[in-house]
């Protein structure tokens, strides 16, 4: 299965649950995130008795070194690692990858090829990984990994406003608390369907009640809520993928933000004093990393909630030239 979502829609969660339903059936799970050593990491904890032996410290022309493991002879060991752990223990095997957008080709694709071995030996075997949207196509478009296409889809999205409100009263009153009339409908907004906002301000809401020693959330627990879950937002979301960035990304981006949530990529090139042509490679960049988002043709938009009130609050400090 194939996860997709802009940071914060709950890809990491979604991952955790399909990990805790796995072990739930006794099957080994291996949860790991794709930084460089991805491969060595998930053959160590299969095998634990896997050595520096197998190291190659230089690169050599058949292949190349990942970390300390020549990725050409850790295929096999991996392959051979997955089987014996089903063997073992009876039962299944699933293997989660998330942030798969961070990963070095090569590691994906000797992953990939060891799970279709073993699942071409109809072995139980599963493989999850997540990502952003346009990175998770880059990388299952990739030489030899057409095995990864057929992998199952699953794109998450915003919420509708409209679930949002029914879902928090709904968890907020089994909790023993309540809310006043339209205080559902004002924080769902304020979530504007993001799930990871969804959490944020609901648990803020009751948490202020809860040390008000009050069983009610009126409008100043809604408020401050609001207030303080976007300000973890910003600090958890925000803030870490505008660090991802070079400045010219910074200087689109708050040249989008001076324009409205969506704008047209003419008007954000002539606010640069630019072609469009010539800031075409900073769209680019920007849409693969999921910030922004193109509606239509010729349309960028925010992809991140309050993203365009964060750039706007910030831009003395962000601002800087094309």
């Amino acid at each position: 299965m194939r996860i997709a979502g802009v940071r914060g829609t709950g890809k990491t969660v979604l991952l955790d649950e399909c990990s805790r339903l796995a072990q739930s059936r006794g099957w080994t799970v291996i949860k790991e995130v794709a930084t460089e050593g991805l491969c060595q990491r998930i053959l160590e904890q299969l095998q634990p008795k896997f050595q520096a032996k197998h190291a190659r410290f230089e690169p050599t022309v058949a292949g190349i070194s990942i970390g300390s493991i020549d990725i050409e002879r850790i295929g096999p060991s991996l392959r051979d690692a997955m089987r014996q752990t089903i063997s073992k223990n009876g039962n299944g095997l699933l293997i989660t990858l998330d942030e798969v957008q961070d990963a070095e080709l090569d590691e994906v694709r000797t992953l990939s090829i060891a799970i279709q071995q073993v699942i071409g030996e109809d072995l139980d075997i599963a493989f999850v990984f997540a990502g952003l949207p346009s990175m998770i196509e880059s990388i299952i478009n990739g030489k030899t990994l057409t095995f990864l296409r057929r992998a199952l889809p699953f794109d998450l999205k915003a919420v509708a406003v409209t679930e949002v409100s029914y879902s928090l009263e709904e968890t907020i009153e089994a909790s023993g608390m309540e809310l006043q009339p339209g205080i559902a409908g004002q924080l769902a907004e304020a979530t504007q369907g993001y799930p990871f906002m969804i959490q944020l301000v609901g648990y803020y809401a009751w948490q202020l009640a809860r040390r008000a020693h009050t069983p009610i959330i009126g409008e100043e627990e809604a408020e401050r809520g609001i207030t303080t879950a976007r300000e973890r937002f910003c600090a958890m979301v925000i803030e870490p993928a505008l660090q991802r960035i070079p400045p010219t990304c910074i200087a689109y981006l708050l040249s989008m933000a001076s324009l409205g949530q969506t704008s047209s990529t003419s008007m954000v090139a002539d606010a640069l004093n630019k072609t469009p042509q010539q800031v075409s490679s900073v769209r680019s960049r920007l849409l693969r990393e999921s910030i922004i988002e193109a509606p239509s043709y010729g349309k960028v938009s925010f992809a991140i909630p309050y993203m365009r009130d964060y750039l706007y609050e910030h831009k003395a400090e962000l601002e800087v030239e094309l």
